[in-house]
């Protein structure tokens, strides 16, 4: 296995990585890690199989197992396992579902504790120089908790503080994590058709985004500037100058949440109205945009008290350039064009292809899910649906999409649900096609920009052409011209007969060696020569150096 016989390279993860053992155990898991070679004779002594206290949840599913264990082995697997409930293109939807109710439920840590943080991150006495700091957290999370306070100047912000020690934890766990991925890679059949240590790689570059309150201090000031004068949409403002890496300080604004909206929606603004607000904001984000919110679910989402919407919480943010959503809208079109060709090149143009993919498979699985959308009217197709089933499809061939897409979808899947229970009768993709002029315009703009791209290569050809074919003329006449010819795949080939004529010339000296020496030698009468063995000493020579030959190839298949 990985770790207790020295193959984990870091001694100092050795308890952590025992007690991740015993809890997958715990949870009826020693099968599972059996077959991906994580459950050998050193780990039977290491960890014995979990005999004492079987988990409460063992009579369950192996999902809701699953988000067990993840819950008890704590904050790093938690948010593991909150991404990996984005990935339809790597679980079934069984498992999605259940991931997705994964809930982060750590305790809020002390208020003095904060208190210290926040003034040493600010270097600031007590205080840190604030007005007030409500002690009480709004909320907690694994990763923060999140405290009111008014600023110097009257400002009232809430403010997110890293908890202690959080960084450190992640950054084991995320070790370990990349050492198991590895290991299954090198030695499962798991390993090479799922790649492990890449979606490891993945996901870890993810977690330590969100470690950083920077990056969603970036987020939230671009989502801003996005919508700079929009009066359905309102952004926080951020406080740089008091946002750290483990600070983040946005402007508070009093609204109710769309949860709470929802359980009982007032007569202003009125449901269907938010529902318009809401898909359009997104679509903008989608299309018009590139840039947009990831996690648009009720809780992050408020309503204010003038009828416009609140986003909270940027975390979680994605871009999506102009040629993928061109390919994600040819695919749309492909898909109801019954064009499967196009469909299998669009999708394999921007997901990870591995090798040896089956495209007769992968074109008779997307025809059959054309099937189901070439009738239906735009209006008529239900958008998490059809992303639902080209998420499953990519699983079953090993495509992966990108994380930015695979965040997109996610989104969309939740934008339905949201606006549905807003008003059921609300046509998400009727609002998704008034974008469609400003996705076109955008498209038409990309390829004017390669066009111009392409015709500045040809004028600079063009421009270079006859001082190059000049000098090419000169040469030729001066007979100074020279072609060097480079054939990659033939040197192993050149290689081999190199060492096939060495062994055969010194095949050919070696016998006439043995021939010219194997008569009656002649030394005249030199007495002292008379008395040594000569031809029978050079003869013996001969033979060993034959048998060193002969070695020599066995060893290393040259000489």
């Amino acid at each position: 296995m990985i770790p207790a016989a020295g193959r984990l390279r870091r001694l100092r993860y050795l308890g952590r990585y025992r007690e991740i053992l015993r809890i997958l155990l715990k949870y009826g898991f020693a099968q599972v890690l059996d077959r991906l070679g994580l459950y050998g004779r050193w780990e039977r002594v290491f960890v014995p199989r979990w005999k004492k206290k079987r988990a409460p949840a063992l009579s369950s599913g192996p999902e809701v197992r699953l988000r067990a264990a993840l819950e008890e082995l704590g904050p790093a697997f938690i948010k593991l396992g909150q991404l990996l409930s984005t990935r339809a293109d790597l679980l079934p939807p069984s498992y999605l579902e259940e991931l997705s109710r994964l809930q982060d439920r750590v305790p809020p840590f002390a208020p003095e504790k904060a208190q210290r943080i926040l003034e040493n991150e600010l270097k600031m006495g007590p205080g840190a120089g604030l007005r007030s700091f409500q002690l009480e957290p709004l909320a907690a999370a694994s990763i923060g908790q999140v405290h009111r306070a008014v600023l110097p100047g009257g400002a009232e912000v809430v403010i997110k503080i890293k908890r202690p020690g959080v960084e450190r934890l992640f950054r084991g766990d995320l070790a370990i994590l990349r050492e198991i991925a590895a290991f299954v890679d090198r030695n499962t059949e798991w390993g090479s058709f799922y790649r492990f240590s890449r979606i490891a790689e993945e996901l870890q570059q993810l977690i330590l985004r969100e470690l950083d309150y920077r990056n969603e201090a970036r987020n939230a000031q671009r989502l801003r500037r996005n919508f700079a004068g929009d009066m359905q949409v309102y952004l926080p403002r951020v406080y740089e100058e008091y946002t750290t890496r483990n600070l983040l300080t946005l402007e508070y604004r009093e609204g109710v949440t769309l949860n709470r909206y929802l359980e009982k929606p007032p007569a202003e603004p009125p449901p269907q109205q938010v529902a318009a607000i809401l898909a359009d904001a997104f679509f903008k984000q989608f299309f018009v945009d590139g840039f947009f919110h990831g996690d648009p679910h009720p809780g992050n989402i408020a309503v204010l008290p003038e009828g416009r919407l609140f986003l909270m919480d940027f975390g979680s943010a994605g871009f999506i350039g102009e040629s993928v959503r061109g390919k994600f809208v040819s695919m749309v079109r492909a898909l109801q064009r019954a064009d499967s060709a196009a469909m299998i090149d669009e999708l394999t143009g921007f997901t990870f292809v591995p090798a040896g993919l089956d495209r007769a498979g992968l074109a008779g699985d997307i025809e059959r899910l054309q099937e189901q959308y070439f009738t239906l009217p735009l209006k008529d197709i239900v958008i998490s649906e059809a992303v639902r089933d080209l998420l499953q499809l990519a699983s079953q061939h090993r495509l992966r999409f990108p994380h930015e897409f695979i965040l997109l979808a996610r989104a969309l899947v939740i934008l339905e649900g949201t606006v549905a229970r807003l008003d059921p009768q609300f046509n998400l993709a009727a609002a998704a096609a008034k974008f469609a002029p400003a996705l076109q315009r955008s498209q038409l703009k990309q390829a004017g920009r390669r066009l111009r791209g392409s015709l500045r290569g040809y004028r600079r050809l063009l421009e270079e052409f006859p001082e190059h074919a000049l000098v090419l003329l000169r040469s030729t006449a001066a007979g100074e011209l020279k072609l060097q010819l480079e054939l990659p795949q033939a040197e192993p080939v050149m290689k081999t007969v190199k060492h096939m004529i060495n062994r055969l010339a010194f095949s050919i000296v070696l016998a006439s060696l043995i021939i010219a020496l194997s008569g009656n030698l002649s030394f005249g009468r030199i007495a002292w020569l008379e008395r040594i063995p000569l031809g029978e000493t050079v003869l013996i020579g001969a033979v060993l150096a034959g048998l060193w030959w002969i070695a020599a190839i066995i060893r290393s298949g040259r000489l």
